[in-house]
């Protein structure tokens, strides 16, 4: 028996948690349904003002989204923002087999409400070895719409956001996290849009009213960082984007994002990126372009 105990091999892993990983939603699915495999068959172009979220079952069709088409077949996602204009149809004699649920109270960082992509991403993911999750995540969630039982409610929503955070680790999208505190959004939606104008934590407190502990608590709460680095953060990732873009001086770009002091900007890029703003430039290459 001692023997046998010996070899039996028990394995624990801990989770670690972090404050940049916490997700805080509180969605709502208005729906979800399926349709059947049918070989003809042409969805005509609309749009409705929540996110759209679809799955191929199986065979393969085309979607049409903003006047752009693409191939879809199973295993695919296709992720429609709020008011994106789309309709699918099938090809050839194969047919479509779709699922779909609608959701809305969500946000994404960075992005406007209910928007589950950036506008210029790719809205068809590809789930690979992820496919049979997905299946049964959909699946799961529209026998749950289509049954009127306890919890039901609560069970969709369990697996709509199963659903959204699989999309999120696919398309690896950068801080992603979800957002429902109204004041954060407020002050993120203000910190990015100002980034390059914000000099202190007064600065945004007076602008948003909010005290600097609640600012700084809530702010390094949802995105781990605390405020001011995280709009040295904004300003180097700019700065990357006009050192590669433009051929303006590295002093003038440092003036575009908010420094006033040369010296603070050079400075700044060198802790972020480890190089100087031209090293990095002559490193990035690309083309030029002149900015009167």
């Amino acid at each position: 028996m001692k023997e046998k105990d010996e070899n039996v091999k028990k394995e624990k892993r801990k989770l670690n948690y972090s404050k940049v990983d916490v997700i805080k939603l509180d969605t709502k699915c208005l729906y979800a349904g399926k349709l059947e495999r049918i070989k003809e068959w042409h969805e005509s172009a609309h749009s409705h003002p929540l996110c759209e979220i679809m799955f191929v079952f199986a065979g393969r069709g085309e979607a049409i989204i903003a006047n752009k088409v693409y191939s879809i077949e199973k295993g695919d996602l296709i992720v429609y923002n709020p008011y994106t204009v789309h309709e699918e149809r099938t090809t050839g004699k194969e047919g479509l087999e779709l699922g779909f649920f609608g959701i809305t109270n969500f946000q994404v960082s960075n992005l406007p409400a209910d928007c589950l992509i950036a506008a210029d991403a790719a809205p068809i993911l590809h789930t690979k070895g992820d496919a049979y999750k997905f299946e049964f995540y959909f699946r799961s969630l529209i026998e749950e719409v289509s049954v009127d039982r306890q919890y039901n409610e609560l069970m969709a929503k369990y697996w709509a956001r199963l659903i959204l955070i699989g999309i999120l680790r696919l398309a690896n999208i950068s801080e992603a996290k979800f957002v429902t505190n109204a004041i954060f959004t407020r002050i993120h939606q203000y910190v990015s849009t100002h980034f390059t104008e914000i000099e202190s934590m007064d600065q945004i407190c007076e602008e948003l009213n909010v005290s600097k502990y609640y600012l700084s608590h809530v702010f390094k709460n949802y995105m781990g960082v605390p405020p001011m680095q995280y709009i040295t953060i904004k300003r180097i990732s700019y700065a990357k984007k006009l050192l590669q873009e433009t051929d303006l001086t590295a002093t003038a770009i440092g003036e575009a994002c908010g420094y006033k002091d040369h010296v603070l900007f050079f400075k700044a890029f060198k802790k972020v990126e480890g190089t100087t703003p031209q090293a990095f430039r002559k490193q990035a290459g690309g083309p030029r372009m002149t900015i009167q």
